[in-house]
């Protein structure tokens, strides 16, 4: 039993290798689309551990590790190779190292913190999430970036990625929805809207989806700060 969350662990570690293996050969998209499938398998491990009671410290670090790798490494050589190479070569590898440090940092902070996060809250951006702002925009556009102000931007955009990871803004976790009766329609009707839109829009819908969720922690610090009424109304619905 306990083979089977690490087996799920090592095939996110191959997607994330494989994604950067292919950032170096130039397939954007398919490094991008490893990197999705990374996520998707990061958030099955710890559950089917759970599920199986076949949770382990081996387990927890090994997911750790290979979160390095997926969500912090793939990542940034995806973004260096797509959008520094052609353009400010020398920034690009600061940034993109940047990012890398910041991402080990996040990791190892949740792994002594984790006990001590608001329940349904992160403390900085998640990795994961980090990780799927960045295939995002490689998959919306997978033509490679030409140097010029859009290089500037990309730097920015990956600097910025890494700030907010090892910051302490609050962002929204799944763990905090509550499924009940009084909600249940509503949440599978906007299930449904999402698996839709992203069936016929996926490229704008994966670029949408990271773009609201990198916004949510600035924007609930905003919201708890100079609206707190306003901000508990809204967590109290969730």
């Amino acid at each position: 039993m306990f083979l089977i969350p690490s087996c799920i662990t090592v095939t996110a570690i191959f997607c994330g290798f494989l994604a950067i293996i292919s950032a170096f050969n130039g397939r954007f998209e398919y490094a991008a689309k490893c990197i999705v499938l990374a996520i998707i398998l990061d958030g099955l491990d710890g559950r089917v551990a759970r599920r199986l009671n076949a949770t382990s410290d081996f387990g927890r670090e090994f997911d750790s590790l290979s979160d390095v790798i997926s969500f912090g490494v793939a990542p940034a050589a995806l973004m260096y190779v797509w959008a520094f190479k052609s353009g400010p070569d020398e920034f690009g590898v600061l940034v993109a190292f940047f990012f890398v440090v910041c991402g080990a940092t996040r990791l190892a902070r949740f792994n002594i913190t984790t006990s001590d996060e608001p329940a349904g809250h992160f403390q900085g951006l998640p990795t994961p999430g980090a990780a799927a702002a960045v295939a995002a925009i490689v998959y919306f556009h997978p033509d490679p970036v030409s140097g010029g102000t859009a290089a500037g931007l990309m730097l920015a955009y990956l600097t910025v990625l890494g700030g907010l990871m090892v910051s302490t803004l609050p962002f929204f976790s799944v763990k905090k929805i509550r499924l009940t009766p009084a909600n249940l329609r509503t949440t599978l009707l906007l299930i449904s809207a999402l698996v839709a839109l992203a069936w016929y829009h996926n490229r704008l819908m994966l670029l949408v989806l990271a773009g609201m969720y990198i916004s949510s922690g600035p924007l609930a610090y905003l919201l708890k700060k100079f609206a707190p009424g306003l901000s508990r109304k809204f967590e109290g619905a969730l």
